[in-house]
């Protein structure tokens, strides 16, 4: 009923049905209602139609300025709740910092945080795991899977559906280079990074991604922690060594190879979802073992590896363990390296250290009770991969760090490319060679420490 009262065509609605009914001889509305609802020469019983016309004038002019006002009143409230909620979501200057001077995490502020270029000066975003690259690109709703355009590729002109396929690549700008390979770039791209970076060990364990538009991208390293002293009136200033030093991401190629029959590209249901997740799968797995262990043959073309770091810290020679002492120990060398605990992302190591771990007894006498580890070390994210050190199936490594220090550098494009004359003529196979190009560079060797000589 309040609404009704409260509605702006009440008012005139009763005058017209108090005229009606006047005309009409009803008389049974009450003299105090129409009184009371501003309708006095009504409520008189001395109306004629001058009178009508200006008291619907007369109402209508005061509705127009109540619902003026009322709207400006409206449009100030939701100026200034309009500033409340900017404010509230305005990030600080600097915008990756708390009020600690701590990097905040994208699952805190929100955003994706940038560095700037020190050459172009143009901001480079830098991704956390759950960040997609695909989320920066501006990206078509009618944009095919990964798996169909390599299908599209694969099949070439032998898909039952190849006119479309070939359609989808000439809108993307795909086209095959004197080669015969194909360059995917933007969006498609992105994502099929993000599907690397999804089954990427170190992406999981925190490495963060920058994406790269040239061959090669400079930024800041860590060299050493400050020299802060107490300095007396007059007296000569303490000599320091740089903290600051610079360390450069460049594009290195990795690829992959599959093989597969001609019969089984033309007659299989799921080519696309086997195409796509076996390349993905082989590609993060070899990049995974760059960045943690380098490569022994053809280093200079591939990325050192954290095991290779020269600033890393190191727990040598542990051997056969029969506690999490080692990882505790491996935890302490980086907070003296003032990494915060909380900041210490994940252990990463082989299935094999796994194994050797999960098998552990408490070490009392005729106790078969798992040995329970410490609080600390319970909470800390574990990643076991066969991309971590194992030696001779008896000796491994593993790596604790703050993986936030660990940036993975890739250029936004995947090439892929149909082998045909080396295998069609001999067995009917085709070969996929996919390659993409990135690097691993560590901004703060300190905030990595190597567990080394377990035996397992």
């Amino acid at each position: 009923m309040q609404k009704i009262l409260n509605h702006k065509l009440f008012v005139p609605a009763m005058i017209v049905v108090a005229v009606l009914a006047g005309l009409a001889g009803f008389y049974h509305i009450p003299a105090e209602f129409l009184a009371g609802a501003g309708l006095l020469p009504l409520a008189a019983g001395t109306v004629g139609l001058d009178d009508v016309k200006r008291i619907l004038e007369d109402q209508g002019e005061v509705i127009d300025k109540w619902t003026k006002k009322h709207d400006a009143r409206l449009g100030t409230v939701e100026r200034e709740l309009g500033e409340i909620i900017k404010k509230a979501g305005r990030p600080p200057v600097g915008a990756t910092l708390d009020e600690d001077g701590n990097l905040l995490t994208s699952d805190e502020t929100g955003k994706i945080a940038t560095l700037i270029d020190a050459k172009s000066g143009t901001p480079i975003p830098v991704l956390e795991h759950k960040q997609a690259l695909a989320s920066i690109e501006q990206r078509s709703e009618s944009l095919p899977s990964m798996g169909r355009l390599l299908r599209g590729i694969v099949s070439g002109g032998r898909a039952h559906d190849a006119d479309e396929l070939a359609e989808e690549r000439k809108a993307l700008g795909i086209s095959s280079d004197p080669s015969g390979g194909y360059t995917v770039q933007g969006a498609l791209a992105s994502e099929w990074i993000d599907a690397l970076r999804a089954n990427m060990v170190l992406s999981r364990a925190g490495a963060r991604t920058v994406p790269m538009d040239s061959k090669s991208l400079t930024l800041a390293k860590v060299t050493g922690d400050p020299t802060v002293t107490w300095h007396a009136e007059n007296a000569d200033l303490a000599a320091a060594d740089p903290t600051f030093g610079a360390v450069t991401l460049n594009a290195k190629t990795v690829l992959c190879l599959v093989k597969l029959s001609l019969e089984l590209s033309q007659d299989s249901a799921n080519i696309e979802q086997i195409l796509a997740s076996v390349l993905t799968s082989a590609l993060s797995h070899e990049i995974d073992q760059a960045g943690l262990v380098g490569k022994t043959t053809d280093a200079a073309i591939s990325p050192a590896g954290i095991m290779n770091a020269a600033g890393r810290n190191k727990v040598t020679s542990i051997g056969a363990p029969t506690s999490w002492d080692y990882l505790v120990d491996g935890m302490y060398e980086l907070m003296l390296d003032n990494v915060p605990a909380e900041r210490i992302g994940a252990f990463v190591a082989h299935p094999a250290v796994w194994k050797k771990m999960r098998k552990l007894k408490t070490g009392i006498s005729s106790d078969n009770t798992p040995l329970t580890m410490p609080a600390e070390i319970a909470v800390l994210p574990k990643y076991w991969t066969t991309a971590a050190p194992l030696t001779g199936g008896t000796t491994a490594a593993g790596i604790v760090a703050d993986w936030r220090d660990l940036l993975f550098g890739v250029r936004k494009e995947i090439t892929v490319q149909v082998l045909t004359q080396s295998y069609l003529g001999s067995n009917l196979q085709l070969g996929i060679l996919a390659y993409a190009r990135c690097d691993f560079a560590s901004v703060r060797d300190e905030s990595f420490c190597t567990l080394e000589g377990i035996t397992v």
